[in-house]
């Protein structure tokens, strides 16, 4: 068989005036001969140049002594995988990788093995992809060349080995060594210990001096700071009400009129630390997405001690023949499905947590776009055509789409009501009346959609950070990058029972606490990046979220004194102070309950209306939350607080069969 590979053949690889290369009868032969089913690559629209990556992606290992075989017949020589083992222990790994970028090396599948002078000798897993030897010579252009096969299984190993480390230290250290003053590897510098320090001298000397009179100037702060700040924030969710000025709004005719070949490939990164129990659900709603499948880049990131996690991958099949397989897929697709995945296992470390898994998989991603989903989580089939379209018809400033977040059982009990009101109420109108009024966006945890290529100029997430999600929509906003919301849902589960409700808000108000700490280390900078406008709100949002769930119990505490012993304790609040504390108690806290009955009105959710008029309790367990949090972020910030998934007692996964 003549064709462009005879071509290529002949300039690239030295001494080859005898090389062939072979047809796809004979390769397909070969394959059989090995006993490898090739039902998978016999169409004819697969060419032979496709046919070992397409076998690879479905996740069939073929033995070293096919890879052998073919290398006899292209009269190439062939290294085993216990070659390249001991090349990659003894060799100067620094001076391999200088040669070949990652994104190179893992496209398209070629290593180096040694480098003599102007001499290079690669390695290759496909000695019949043209594509690939013209690449070579392109980016080799006065070097002599030496090609040799190896096995797929001895690509992937050495492609780990060269970029494990580097990967693991860059997901861990690309903010710090940008912006080391918007990482969280400190939580706290001399300027802030200092300015604490000095508030809390201030008010004990002052207490010292006349107590009664310094907690009455607390308390007339504290006062008038709620009395402004509640307010606004009723006013942001009444905005939000309206609707949002970015939201953007893609019809079911829009998405039907795309074309797959305008659509960009994407990457979805899928943190899945002790998610064994769900692994199985996510695949079947990634199955679910409506997306081209040869644009998909699914890296499914799990951590090097999650045994677990790992075996349960295995037995799904994503890292070679299934023993079970998830429910809700047929059988007929399941091993072209499972194409779709690379599962990553990062290297162990002190920090573990989301965010650094999620740098780790975007070192790796091949998306021009990226996002990220919970492993619970079940996103819209469009949402990544939606987010898609909107980035191509967007400009460059908009990198970051958030997508609405709801609960998939929240009718378990009065704990997930409350977290499904609150969800409806911050995802579908408090961003959105953020969005209103030109206000940073804290973005939620999961379903953001981001252009890879910003997001890697950024320093992608802080691995240091718990809320990484809030952190990077201050970032953002810090660098005049736009986040936008889209009309779309992702529906995940809320957690279920007291411990881990408050395990979960504990580690978000650290996370916001963390956030803010870093970002107000020097407010002079973050005044200027954000512009006075911006600063003024950041800290009538965001900023009050961190302090009033530790400022609310005190209140609630000098309340009751006063109003139980009104005789011992009726000089806490002063005269002129009563009107601005009754409105703050029965306007404030009406008002908000008001929000969360008009967020269930509006989304027609009538029947959790008694429930949003309880949401006082839940005040008290997340001002319980916000006092752990803290004392977490004293004594151990950098620790994530695990919340379990797939618990729920309404969506019992039976999807293995």
């Amino acid at each position: 068989m003549d064709g462009p590979q005879d071509k290529y053949f002949e300039s690239v690889v030295i001494d080859s005036s005898s090389k062939k290369p072979i047809d796809k009868e004979y390769l397909l032969n070969l394959l059989k001969f090995h006993n490898i089913d090739t039902s998978i690559v016999e169409s004819a629209q697969i060419k032979i140049e496709d046919v070992i990556p397409y076998i690879h992606k479905a996740k069939i290992k073929l033995p070293e002594a096919f890879y052998k075989d073919l290398a006899l017949k292209v009269n190439m020589s062939f290294v085993d995988n216990s070659r390249v083992t001991e090349i990659y222990q003894k060799e100067d790994r620094s001076k391999l990788i200088s040669i070949l970028p990652y994104p190179i090396i893992s496209k398209y599948k070629v290593i180096p093995l040694e480098i003599n002078g102007s001499i290079v000798d690669l390695a290759i897993d496909n000695p019949l992809d043209y594509r690939v030897l013209m690449t070579i010579r392109y980016l080799f252009p006065a070097w002599n060349i030496n090609l040799t096969v190896v096995s797929s299984e001895s690509i992937d190993w050495a492609i780990d080995k060269i970029y494990r480390e580097i990967h693991k230290k860059n997901a861990m250290v690309d903010l710090y060594n940008r912006t080391p003053d918007q990482s969280a590897y400190r939580t706290l510098y001399p300027n802030q210990k200092y300015f604490i320090i000095g508030i809390l001298l201030a008010i004990t000397i002052s207490s010292i001096i006349d107590s009664a009179v310094t907690f009455m100037i607390l308390f007339a702060i504290i006062s008038v700071g709620y009395f402004i700040v509640n307010p606004i924030k009723i006013f942001i969710s009444i905005m939000g009400f309206k609707g949002s000025r970015g939201t953007t709004k893609i019809t079911a005719g829009e998405i039907l009129w795309t074309r797959d070949e305008d659509l960009p490939v994407y990457t979805i990164l899928i943190p899945v630390f002790r998610e064994a129990s769900v692994l199985a659900q996510n695949l079947l709603n990634m199955y679910k997405l409506d997306y081209p499948r040869d644009k998909l880049d699914i890296k499914i990131l799990m951590e090097e001690k999650d045994i677990e996690t790992i075996n349960e991958a295995k037995l799904l099949g994503l890292f070679g023949s299934p023993t079970k397989m998830a429910e809700g897929i047929p059988k007929e697709e399941y091993r072209q499905f499972l194409k779709l995945f690379d599962p990553v296992i990062i290297p162990n470390a002190e920090v573990t947590t989301k965010p650094r898994a999620c740098n780790y998989g975007l070192l790796r991603a091949k998306g021009e776009l990226c996002v990220i989903y919970d492993a619970e989580d079940k996103p819209d089939p469009n949402q990544l055509k939606k987010a898609a379209i909107v980035f191509l018809r967007s400009p460059e400033e908009v990198v970051c789409l958030q997508s609405k977040l709801g609960i998939y059982n929240a009718d378990e009990n009065i704990l997930t009501k409350w977290f499904s009101i609150e969800y409806s109420h911050w995802f579908e109108f408090y961003l959105q009346g953020l969005d209103w009024i030109d206000a940073p966006i804290p973005l939620g945890g999961t379903s953001n959609h981001f252009r890879k290529k910003s997001l890697d100029e950024l320093g992608r997430w802080d691995p240091y950070n718990v809320t990484e999600d809030a952190d990077l929509g201050i970032r953002l906003s810090r660098k005049k990058m736009k986040t936008q919301m889209i009309n779309t849902y992702t529906y995940e589960e809320a957690t279920s029972t007291v411990k881990s409700y408050v395990v979960q808000r504990s580690r978000w108000y650290k996370g916001y606490l963390q956030t803010y700490l870093v970002h107000m280390r020097y407010p002079r900078k973050l005044f200027k990046d954000l512009g006075a406008n911006k600063f003024l709100k950041l800290q009538l949002t965001f900023g009050t979220t961190v302090f009033i769930p530790l400022i609310n119990p005190i209140l609630w505490l000098l309340l009751g004194l006063t109003i139980i012993l009104p005789t011992s304790f009726g000089w806490l609040i002063p005269t002129y102070l009563q009107p601005i504390c009754l409105f703050n108690l029965l306007v404030g806290n009406l008002s908000y309950l008001l929000i969360y009955v008009i967020a269930c009105v509006k989304l027609k959710n009538y029947r959790y209306i008694p429930y949003a008029l309880a949401m006082p309790i839940s005040w008290v367990l997340l001002s319980y939350a916000a006092y752990r949090g803290l004392i977490q972020l004293i004594r151990n910030p950098f620790y994530w607080d695990k919340t379990t998934h797939g618990v729920s007692k309404i969506i019992k996964q039976k999807n293995i069969q």
